[in-house]
C-alpha cells in the first residue's frame, strides 16, 4: 500500500470492533457568551426533557449524582480555561477561582441544570475551583487544578516499605473509598492519609460503573496529595482507557453517558486527551511499572513483549498515543499517512490478544510457568501483579510469582505488600476488618505492621 493512499485494511475482527463503537446522543445544549468572558450553558429547548431523564435515573439509582466532581469538565483553550458543572436542580450557578487564598475570578450563571464559564488562564502553577449554586452554599464543591501539569510518571522505582495495588475499578468510586478508608489510606475527609506508602491502580478506571468521572477527579487530586506527603499514587492504563480514548463506548453506563449531553459534547470529548484536564492527565500514564521486585501491568507482559524495557514500552505507548492516528482512531474518514505494517503494529500494541492491555494467559492457564519465569528474569522481578481477568478473591498463582488483583466485584479488595527485611508479606484488604493473607501465602505474624489508622473500623463519611 502506498503512503497516504488510504486507511490500512481491517481484518473481520477489527471491522466488528469498529462497527460496535457507539457515540453519545446529544440532547441539544449550547453556549451563549457575554462580553465579560462568561459562558452560560443553555438549552435550545426547555429543561423539562432533561429533568425527566434525571427523574427517571433517580428512580433507578437511589443516590445518582451529577453535581460537583461527578459531572465536572475542565477544558483548556488558547490562554483560557473553560469550566462546566451541573447543579442538583435548575438553579443559578456560581464559579469562583482562587490562586492560594486570593479570589481571581467569579462568575454567576442563570438558573439551569448545566453551567459553564470561561476565564483567562492565570499565571500560576495551581488554582482552586469552587462551584455549584449560590443558593446552596453548603453544597459548593472544590477542585484543585495543577496548571503546569502533574510531574511525569515514574516507571522504575527502588523497593519501598508499603505497596498497595488495586485492580479494575470500573467507576465503583464508593466501593473503592470504602477499601482505601479501611486500610487507613484516607482520612475523615477522604484525603490522603497514607504517608509514604505507594498505591498502584492497574487500569480500567472507565466503563461499567456509574461514577467514572468522580473517580477520575478523585485520583487526580489524590495523586497530588500523596506526592506532597512523600507517598505515591501510580495510575496505569488499561484496555478500557484505550477503548474510550478511541471512541469504543460499548461499556459506558447510561448515567455516565448523560454527562456529556449537558455540555454538547461526546463521551470521549468529556476526556479529550488534547484539551481537557482529565484527558491530558490520564493519557500520559504508563502501561508498565516496576517497584523493586514487583512488575505491574494491566493484562500482563507476555513473552512477545518482554524485549521491551519498562522505559521503552512506556516511551512507545506515549509516542503512539500522541499520534493523530490514535486521536482520530474512530474517524473512518481519516486517512493516515502510514503503511500497513506500521498500522498493524499499533493495532497489536493496543488491541491485540497479546497486548499488555489485553493479555489473559497467565490467569486463565496454570501451564505458563516457564513463560512467566522468562519474563520475570528479563525484568529481574520476583512477581508480576496483573488485573484485567477477574478472580475472587485476590489470588496468588505460580508459587507466588503472579498475583491476580482484578475482582468479579470491582475494587472490593486491595493487595497490600509489606516489606519484611528482604521479602514482602502479602495481604488483601477489604472494606471492613483486618487484612487477610493471600490464598496460598503463609501467615507470618498476627497482622501487618501498619500504624493503627485513626479512621479504621468506622463507616466511610459521605
Amino acid at each position: 500500500m502506498s503512503v497516504g493512499a488510504g486507511r490500512p485494511g481491517l481484518s473481520r475482527r477489527r471491522r466488528r470492533r469498529l462497527a460496535g463503537i457507539a457515540g453519545a446522543v446529544l440532547l441539544g445544549w449550547g453556549c451563549a457568551s457575554s462580553g465579560s468572558g462568561q459562558v452560560n450553558v443553555v438549552r435550545r429547548a426547555p429543561d423539562s426533557g432533561l429533568r425527566e431523564d434525571l427523574v427517571t435515573l433517580r428512580s433507578v439509582y437511589e443516590n445518582v449524582r451529577f453535581d460537583g466532581e461527578y459531572g465536572l469538565m475542565v477544558r483548556e483553550g488558547d490562554g483560557t480555561l473553560e469550566v462546566h458543572w451541573i447543579t442538583r436542580e435548575p438553579r443559578p450557578g456560581i464559579l469562583r477561582v482562587f490562586v492560594g487564598d486570593s479570589l481571581l475570578h467569579e462568575t454567576i450563571t442563570p438558573a439551569h441544570l448545566a453551567h459553564g464559564a470561561v476565564f483567562d488562564r492565570p499565571d500560576a502553577e495551581r488554582l482552586t475551583l469552587e462551584y455549584g449554586s449560590p443558593e446552596s452554599p453548603e453544597n459548593l464543591a472544590r477542585t484543585v487544578l495543577d496548571l503546569d501539569g502533574t510531574p511525569p510518571p515514574e516507571h522504575v522505582l527502588a523497593a519501598v516499605d508499603s505497596i498497595f495495588a488495586v485492580g479494575d475499578v470500573h467507576g465503583e468510586y464508593d466501593t473503592l473509598v470504602d477499601v482505601l478508608y479501611n486500610a487507613g489510606l484516607l482520612d475523615e475527609d477522604l484525603n490522603w492519609y497514607g504517608g509514604r506508602a505507594h498505591i498502584v491502580f492497574l487500569g480500567d478506571l472507565y466503563d461499567r460503573g456509574d461514577d467514572v468521572t468522580k473517580l477520575l477527579w478523585f485520583l487526580y487530586g489524590l495523586e497530588r496529595q500523596a506526592r506532597d506527603a512523600g507517598g505515591r499514587v501510580h495510575v496505569l492504563l488499561g484496555n478500557h482507557e484505550t477503548m474510550v480514548f478511541t471512541g469504543d463506548l460499548r461499556y459506558v453506563s447510561t448515567k455516565e453517558r448523560l454527562i456529556p449531553d449537558f455540555y454538547d459534547t461526546t463521551y470521549p470529548g468529556l476526556f479529550d486527551i488534547r484539551s481537557t484536564v482529565l484527558g491530558k492527565w490520564l493519557s500520559t500514564k504508563p502501561g508498565l511499572l516496576q517497584i523493586g521486585g514487583f512488575l505491574f501491568a494491566h493484562g500482563g507482559v507476555p513473552p512477545a513483549y518482554a524485549d521491551y524495557s519498562v522505559e521503552a514500552f512506556n516511551d512507545t505507548l506515549s509516542t503512539f498515543i500522541s499520534e493523530d492516528l490514535f486521536y482520530r482512531w474512530a474517524d473512518t474518514t481519516y486517512m493516515p499517512e502510514i503503511d500497513q505494517e506500521a498500522y498493524e503494529r499499533r493495532w497489536d500494541f493496543f488491541f491485540g490478544d497479546e497486548s499488555v492491555f489485553w493479555y489473559r494467559g497467565y490467569v486463565t492457564s496454570d501451564t505458563l510457568g516457564d513463560a512467566l519465569g522468562e519474563v520475570l528474569d528479563r525484568y529481574e522481578a520476583e512477581a508480576h501483579v496483573v488485573a484485567h481477568t477477574p478472580v475472587t478473591p485476590i489470588r496468588s498463582m505460580y508459587e507466588g510469582r503472579l498475583i491476580a488483583v482484578d475482582l468479579n466485584d470491582p475494587a472490593s479488595q486491595m493487595l497490600f505488600l509489606e516489606r519484611d527485611g528482604d521479602t514482602y508479606r502479602r495481604w488483601a484488604f477489604g472494606s471492613r476488618g483486618a487484612p487477610e493473607p493471600l490464598e496460598g501465602e503463609a501467615m507470618k505474624s498476627e497482622g501487618p505492621g501498619l500504624p493503627e489508622p485513626e479512621p479504621s473500623g468506622k463507616d466511610v463519611p459521605r
